[in-house]
């Protein structure tokens, strides 16, 4: 489908606050790590939005850079943590570093072991046990840190061995989420596993209880999905987690962007709990537009009241969708559709971007949810990293999102280094990844403040796709 994007009023740009990577680490900020037994362990509640209550150290900024040298292995994988008490970050990394492993492609924050201390879950899909295959993908891993008063603690690893699985190229943990799926008021923890063998899936660490205890692994083919897979689908590589049909249980949004056989793209929403599962594309009743080759419907996932209702709406970016001048290249305009919870059929139009916009924006490729603007309601941020520029689209009551007001953000740190790769909405303001800066180092940068206009450049002791995921 072709889609003219509409021009509006633009909102006050907000401050910009760039943590750009600088080549090499200094040893005082790197939290040397013991090696991390392979079992789970006690755990408790996830979540991305989670603000610790207990007597914690607190972090403000949790950055991954999976490309990160560490340990003198190359693209071993870092995460720069920010404590709030501390001036300068410190660096998680695995020890024994392991090259490749791309340690920090994921993250989620939350509280898993009930103590009111925020911890950390780290993606690591790229992991390999035992011996490397050349060109073959990761098995993958998640490592999960705990906090406490003095901070992050190494915790447990988990992978397809905890599961009852064989490690195959899965690149367990490439997705994460959390959510209280199942109404006991703590989190459970949602890995993605998009290489698993038969189009990808997701496992839900967790439920019924304490813990985070193995639960099911859910793929396209489980009987009470019902859907036909393909090896390619990629189910699991997205995933986001929300209240979407107002029960007070948070159900899972599962993302296969190479979905179709030319790559459309498909989201899958989930209750693994009540085992229902709602396919949702550009093909079904009620969404806008038309299922075309490498539009990679469901790239990006963000849940969020932009309505004020109470209850949790569905964004969706589809990166490759044409515009009035793209091409079916799947790297064109880009779009984002918002769905209703729970009936999920589209509300409002499709958003494409906003000012001058042109092939290869890639608009869409990155979403996040959250009250930017301290009205109430959540408002929802959109990135272009093909056009390094960012979309803030306005929620509000009643209403929904609406381009009245929405600000469009230009990178600081030139055009190419895909600013808006990555999105997180931290405490009212809103990271921003920009992994391919400062030659592929890496930054992060921070929208804070209705009022700030400054553009403000701290250098972070790490570089390496920096900025790529935000925890």
């Amino acid at each position: 489908m072709r889609i003219a994007s509409r021009r509006g009023p633009r909102l006050r740009l907000l401050a910009v606050l760039c943590l750009a990577g600088v080549s090499g680490a200094s040893a005082p900020l790197v939290a040397a790590l013991s090696p991390v037994p392979e079992k789970p362990g006690p755990a408790g509640p996830l979540s991305a939005a989670y603000v610790p209550t207990g007597p914690c150290r607190a972090a403000e900024l949790i950055a991954g850079a999976p490309y990160a040298a560490s340990g003198g292995r190359s693209r071993a994988g870092a995460v720069a943590v920010r404590y709030e008490d501390a001036a300068a970050p410190v660096l998680l990394a695995q020890a024994p570093a392991a090259p490749g492993a791309g340690f920090g492609a994921a993250l989620a924050v939350g509280d898993f072991d009930r103590d009111r201390c925020a911890d950390l879950a780290v993606g690591v899909p790229d992991q390999v046990f035992g011996a490397r295959r050349p060109g073959a993908e990761g098995h993958g891993a998640v490592r999960i840190y705990f906090g406490s008063p003095t901070g992050l603690r190494a915790g447990w690893t988990l992978s397809a061995r905890d599961l009852g699985r064989p490690y195959g190229t899965d690149r367990f943990g490439a997705a994460l989420a959390a959510a209280d799926l199942d109404g006991d008021r703590d989190d459970e923890l949602v890995v993605g596993a998009p290489g698993l063998e038969g189009g990808g899936g997701v496992a839900v660490f967790g439920l019924e209880g304490r813990g985070l205890r193995p639960g099911p692994v859910v793929r396209q083919g489980t009987s009470w999905v019902g859907q036909s897979p393909a090896e390619t689908d990629g189910f699991g590589a997205v995933l986001a987690a929300g209240d979407l049909d107002g029960d007070d249980r948070a159900e899972i949004a599962v993302g296969a962007p190479g979905d179709g056989p030319k790559s459309q793209g498909s989201v899958t929403v989930l209750d693994p709990v009540a085992r229902t599962a709602d396919y949702v594309s550009q093909d079904e009743p009620g969404v806008g537009g038309s299922p075309e080759r490498l539009d990679h419907f469901g790239s990006a996932l963000a849940t969020g009241d932009f309505d004020g209702d109470g209850r949790h709406e569905l964004a969706i970016g589809v990166p490759g969708e044409e515009g009035d001048e793209g091409a079916s290249t799947g790297y064109s305009e880009g779009a984002v559709q918002v769905l209703d919870g729970r009936t999920l059929r589209q509300t409002g139009r499709t958003w494409t971007g906003r000012g001058r916009k042109g092939p290869y924006d890639r608009f869409g490729a990155a979403l996040a949810s959250g009250d930017l603007t301290g009205d109430g309601t959540d408002d929802l941020a959109v990135g272009a990293p093909g056009r390094s520029a960012v979309t803030v689209l306005r929620g509000r009551d009643g209403r929904g999102l609406t381009g009245r007001g929405a600000a469009t953000v230009a990178s600081p740190l030139g055009p190419d280094g895909q600013f808006g790769w990555s999105l997180a909405v931290r405490r009212g303001g809103l990271l921003i990844g920009a992994p391919g800066a400062a030659g592929y180092g890496g930054a992060v940068a921070l929208l804070a403040g209705p009022d700030a206009r400054a553009v403000t450049i701290v250098p972070e002791p790490v570089r390496g796709l920096l900025g790529y995921a935000f925890g």
